[in-house]
């Protein structure tokens, strides 16, 4: 089943229907909720979300948005993924029977932001719904991300993906691209909301689209999965058989698409087993990319035999000196702020230099390691560290595989009284998948402060036998059973001695429940 882009039903698709001249969409929407109190205070680059609902199923026969898919009714998938996403508001536009389908959402309604608005005239067309959906946009938003409330297997880490992509795009139009179609959601930038609302009849965002080819910015997507809608009852059966946990892998699966890491500027490195060879082999996979400028660096310290590498290693004292010395140079840059020669050691900048690189735009990729381990397969993080740049887009924590089963000591886990406290494991006792999998959703564990917007990847390396591809496995099932923060995606492989994957699971949307990671 190929995803559907049919522009007589779908507000954004690649056909752009004729604008019928003369026709006027009045659109005075009832909105329920309050949306300009808390949700108007977002910040300057927030971009809302416009879930649109109104419409009137004729293909499928009833109103489609409340036929049940895995237990819940079909509009619930996209408006719980939006409201777990970075949107900073959710808005829905409902008109069809809105009384049921407001009532399918009763329970959302005050969460986070959600608004639910009437469009009284969505028999006029998409148009209406479009106007209707601005009506609830923040004033001080950046962009609106448009949603279509029939495709149930959208995540919130595509719509985190596309609002990344938003981010970087200088006030553009974003979209997913797969296999050369467009696709919905769709994020307009704020400049354009003045033509959305001159729309009139039974179309959509395309027109505004096709105006403006030179804004738009596609985001390609290889699993075109997630974007597939449902217009008959066959579509819904056959995406009920899809699994949307288990990732998939194939042989040509790169590092960056493993993790999800296409549209991320600032990747921040954190954990043990693997953490610099892994900065390296994305350094590569990134390079081999025309107009790709790539800064890997550290807030912490890396071993001075770490120089060499696919980079030019370059001292610099701040951010202006680093931008000097590497005005002229278009290959992978090393920087580090000082040597440490009796020990051997790269020093790496604060923080806020990093910060102050990325605002620069000087670099299209900064990868930076944000803690360290001792050259130890396991670690546990400590008051200070990691040491994470707020302008992180996404976090990896890096664990090796070869350390689980080993004795709970500092032979194998480097802080392991850390470790010891933070697990609940008595020292000296094997360190188990269950053990990991809480050090990595704890609070105070592998991604200690990172910042809240940044997405998190479990990389679990070194899985490089049959006994730590099934000990690895374990750790992704017991995340499953966790509180606290679980990452978006974990990944079981191995660097050496060529990157190769085993396993890749998608979580869902659930977020943390406790400040721990107890049971």
């Amino acid at each position: 089943m190929r995803a559907k882009t049919r522009a007589d039903t779908k507000p954004f698709g690649d056909h752009c229907p004729r604008t019928k001249r003369g026709t006027k969409t009045s659109v005075t929407p009832r909105i329920i909720g309050s949306p300009f109190g808390a949700v108007d205070a977002v910040p300057p680059s927030a971009v809302a979300g416009v879930v649109l609902a109104s419409g009137l199923s004729r293909r499928f026969g009833a109103n489609k948005l409340l036929e049940p898919f895995r237990g819940k009714p079909l509009l619930r998938w996209v408006v719980e993924a939006a409201l777990r996403s970075r949107l900073s508001s959710v808005g829905v536009v409902l008109g069809h029977e809105h009384n049921r389908v407001r009532e399918a959402l009763a329970d959302l309604i005050g969460e986070r932001g959600l608004i639910i608005t009437i469009n009284d005239s969505y028999q006029q067309g998409q148009s209406a719904s479009v106007i209707a959906g601005l009506s609830v946009v923040p004033l001080s938003s950046a962009g609106a991300m448009f949603l279509v409330a029939d495709q149930p297997l959208l995540d919130f880490h595509v719509i985190n993906r596309l609002i990344s992509a938003f981010e970087t795009s200088a006030g553009g139009i974003c979209y997913p691209s797969y296999g050369g179609r467009r696709g919905n959601p769709v994020v307009f930038a704020s400049r354009f909301f003045d033509a959305l609302r001159q729309l009139r009849g039974d179309v959509g965002g395309s027109v505004v689209i096709e105006a403006h080819r030179d804004a738009v910015v596609p985001v390609i997507f290889d699993d075109e999965l997630p974007f597939h809608d449902v217009d008959c009852r066959d579509d819904l059966k056959r995406l009920s058989f899809h699994d949307t946990t288990a990732g998939q892998l194939t042989n040509n699966t790169t590092l960056v698409q493993a993790f999800g890491l296409e549209t991320s500027r600032v990747i921040s490195l954190c954990g043990s087993g693997g953490k610099t060879s892994l900065m390296a082999a994305l350094v590569r996979e990134f390079a081999s990319h025309r107009n790709e400028r790539i800064l890997a660096t550290t807030t912490t310290k890396m071993g001075s035999d770490e120089a060499e590498g696919p980079w030019r290693a370059c001292q610099a004292a701040d951010a202006a000196d680093l931008l000097a010395k590497s005005d002229d140079d278009a290959g992978p840059v090393l920087a580090y702020r000082d040597l440490d020669s009796v020990r051997g050691r790269l020093l790496g900048f604060p923080t806020h230099v990093i910060d102050d690189l990325a605002r620069t735009g000087r670099f299209t990729r900064i990868l930076v390691e944000a803690d360290g381990s001792r050259r130890k397969p396991l670690k546990a993080p400590t008051a200070h560290e990691p040491a994470f740049p707020l302008t992180t887009d996404a976090v990896v924590m890096v664990a090796g595989a070869s350390g689980l089963g080993l004795p709970l000591d500092d032979e194998n886990v480097f802080r392991a009284d850390r470790w010891s406290l933070l697990t609940d494991t008595d020292l000296a006792q094997p360190v188990t998948a269950e053990a990991l999998a809480r050090m990595v959703v704890h609070a105070e564990g592998l991604a200690r402060n990172a910042p809240a917007r940044a997405q998190r990847i479990l990389f679990i390396n070194q899985a490089d036998t049959p006994d730590r591809v099934a000990a690895a496995c374990r750790v992704l099932d017991c995340l499953a059973t966790l509180s606290g923060r679980v990452p978006e995606r974990a990944v079981v492989g191995r660097l050496q001695p060529e990157p190769q994957f085993c396993a890749l699971h998608v979580f869902g949307t659930r977020q943390p429940s406790n400040s721990g990671g107890g049971r």
